[in-house]
């Protein structure tokens, strides 16, 4: 009797080791694991990270391209999706269009590290390709977004969630999105568009001193169609500095006899005019009579468009 129990408390001893040592395996494989995943998501955390440190550098080289699958996807407010390593150089070409320069507070970066996903929450400053630096501050602040998904330690998607208006150019859209201030900010917009555009007209006219080029902003919109080779007034141009040579060119080339504004209609920062005017061409001393459409849009106090549209066929066909 005490042999047989002597065998079965061997038996149990050895039942219970086995199953302790068992338990003991799973735990350190479960650890381990643990600390795979956890080596895993530094090293995904660590690549989303130096993606804005290439970022802010301008470093786009191969150690940047090569943060990115393949068939990475990318997605960014207004300009959409793109796919691949090309898309992802697509997206950098219209960005150095936009800005010359950008910022990320990469030390005060928000991580949320979840499975194969790094979400970056933060804030950028910068300055747009006409020199304006941003956020103010006060409408703007510089919030953005990124959600990264990774294929290991490489960026599979990425998603940008920014507002791409970064300066709040948008006036009259952010006017009316206001509801507190709706009419008040909409009604000062129209005031300071017809305070610049009948300045315009004032100093064109002579009633006012002053340069008409002081008016328009350093990058503008500026088109006045027809043939360019018979009268070196016209065409389109885009530099204030543009946009002062081709008064004193127009000037050089013709004589006002009348510009007549009939009305000005105002909606936001557009403006458009119409008239009646009559020129004489100097070089074929004869007179032009035409109606004629001003378009313009004016920001922050300057005129960044200015489209002058009159019969220019008639106005070929007439001076010969």
């Amino acid at each position: 009797m005490k042999r047989t129990i002597l065998i079965a408390s061997l038996a149990f001893l050895s039942v219970g080791n086995a199953f302790a040592q068992q338990k003991q395996i799973g735990n350190d494989n479960k650890e381990t694991t643990m600390v795979m995943i956890n080596e895993i998501q530094n090293k995904q955390r660590a690549n989303a990270e130096l993606y804005f440190r290439k970022v802010d550098a301008g470093e786009f080289d191969g150690g940047y391209y090569n943060l990115f699958t393949e068939d990475v996807e990318l997605y960014f407010p207004k300009f959409g999706f793109s796919k691949g390593k090309e898309g992802i150089k697509q997206f950098g070409v219209a960005m150095s269009g936009f800005l010359q320069g950008l910022t990320h507070d990469i030390e005060n970066f928000n991580y949320i590290v979840s499975n194969n996903t790094v979400v970056v929450e933060g804030t950028e400053k910068g300055i747009t390709i006409d020199g304006k630096p941003w956020p103010d501050n006060v409408t703007t602040f510089g919030k953005f977004c990124n959600v990264f998904e990774f294929e290991g330690d490489l960026i599979k998607r990425v998603h940008i969630y920014v507002d791409p208006d970064v300066t709040s150019e948008d006036v009259v859209r952010m006017a009316r999105l206001n509801q507190d201030h709706k009419e008040k900010d909409v009604n000062l917009i129209e005031r300071d568009t017809r305070t610049v555009v009948e300045e315009f007209y004032e100093i064109q006219s002579g009633k006012k001193e002053g340069g008409l080029a002081e008016l328009f902003a350093d990058k503008v919109d500026f088109d006045l169609a027809g043939n360019e080779e018979k009268f070196p007034w016209v065409g389109k141009r885009h530099t204030k500095k543009e946009v002062e040579d081709y008064f004193k060119v127009l000037y050089q080339n013709i004589k006002s006899e009348k510009f007549d504004v009939e009305f000005i209609s105002i909606n936001g920062e557009d403006a458009v005019a119409v008239g009646q005017l009559s020129s004489v061409i100097l070089k074929y001393d004869k007179v032009f009579n035409a109606q004629f459409v001003n378009i313009f849009k004016v920001r922050n106090g300057k005129i960044i468009k200015y489209h002058f549209m009159e019969d220019s066929y008639r106005l070929n066909e007439e001076m010969k």
